[in-house]
């Protein structure tokens, strides 16, 4: 069967779809793009006809929108193979939950969803990947708890931050080809990383220690929708830790607000509790969780900040 896969590509969550695609499909294609692509990615595939060359599609945390789902839902030829895995309360709106190849879950019995998991839970329920694979299921488990973030308030659950942290050392494509070949050669036993990965996730959090530390110092504090923000510039690989070290650390605001010009994006992360940073990330024209959202920095928003550097 050959398989087409539309992810995330900033996350473990997204690379764990390609990867669990990997293990149950014979031949898969994947595309990786923002969440502010899809809509084009889809687009490109339906205007040149290769779409129709597959024998299913998927995507994975990331929802399609009108009017590119309509049409794929109108065309006799792909409606019936397209499928929808996501987990963003933004994905809940009638245009895309009211066709039956679309799955909207933000939690169920196991805790909070991610887009791995969801994809997970089809996979076996269709008979494509075995349910009694221990090693696949702690993988697909830990990826989930580290996309939900409750590897950290509910497990302790250190093997899911690692997993992120081999991820930004050796990049989208090297994470996914790594494990791939890891659960194809063992999925029986305990999922764990060996000498060598471990020793790549140590120098990995030596290098986000240091930075983390000089980003926080420079701190710029700003009002926004009557909310203390902290706003900082940061590599886009950095938001999570940054976010995790401004909270365990105190630093006085409501929400931090991260400006990453190597990823075109700007995360928000709840640093109190009660703040939901989704409603602020939909007011600047992205979206995500209540406690971490992003929204998209333009191509104008990048040229002014270049004109006004140029005026200085």
């Amino acid at each position: 069967m050959k398989v087409l896969l539309f992810t995330h590509k900033s996350d473990i969550d997204g690379m764990g779809s390609v990867i669990l695609a990997n293990l149950a499909f014979e031949e898969v294609e994947y595309v990786l793009c923002e969440t502010f692509e899809l809509q084009e990615q889809v687009k490109k595939y339906y205007e040149d006809k290769t779409i129709y060359q597959f024998d299913q599609i998927y995507i994975t945390d990331l929802s399609l929108l009108n009017p590119m789902l309509e049409i794929i839902m109108k065309d006799i030829k792909l409606k019936d193979k397209f499928f929808i895995f996501d987990h963003h309360k933004t994905a809940l709106k009638e245009e895309i939950t009211k066709y039956d190849c679309v799955t909207i879950k933000i939690c169920d019995e196991n805790g909070l969803c991610s887009g791995t998991s969801l994809f997970y839970q089809y996979l076996v329920k269709k008979n494509l990947l075995p349910s009694n694979s221990k090693g696949i299921f702690e993988f697909q488990e830990s990826t989930r708890r580290y996309d939900t973030w409750e590897w950290k308030t509910k497990y302790n659950d250190e093997l899911a931050h690692e997993l992120t942290l081999l991820f930004y050392s050796v990049g989208c494509n090297g994470y996914i080809s790594l494990l791939t070949d890891k659960l194809k050669k063992d999925s029986t036993t305990t999922f764990s990383l060996n000498e060598f990965e471990r020793m790549v996730v140590e120098q990995q959090k030596k290098k986000i220690d240091a930075k983390v530390s000089k980003y926080a110092s420079s701190i710029i504090y700003r009002e926004i929708q009557g909310k203390k923000a902290g706003i900082a510039f940061i590599d886009y690989e950095s938001r999570n830790d940054l976010a995790e070290y401004l909270r365990t650390e105190g630093y006085e605001m409501d929400f931090c607000m991260m400006i990453s010009l190597d990823a075109g994006s700007v995360s928000y992360r709840s640093i109190k509790d009660e703040v939901n940073v989704r409603v602020i990330a939909e007011s600047f024209g992205g979206g995500g969780h209540d406690k971490a959202s992003s929204s998209p920095i333009s191509e104008e928003l990048r040229t002014l900040f270049v004109d006004k550097l140029m005026e200085k």
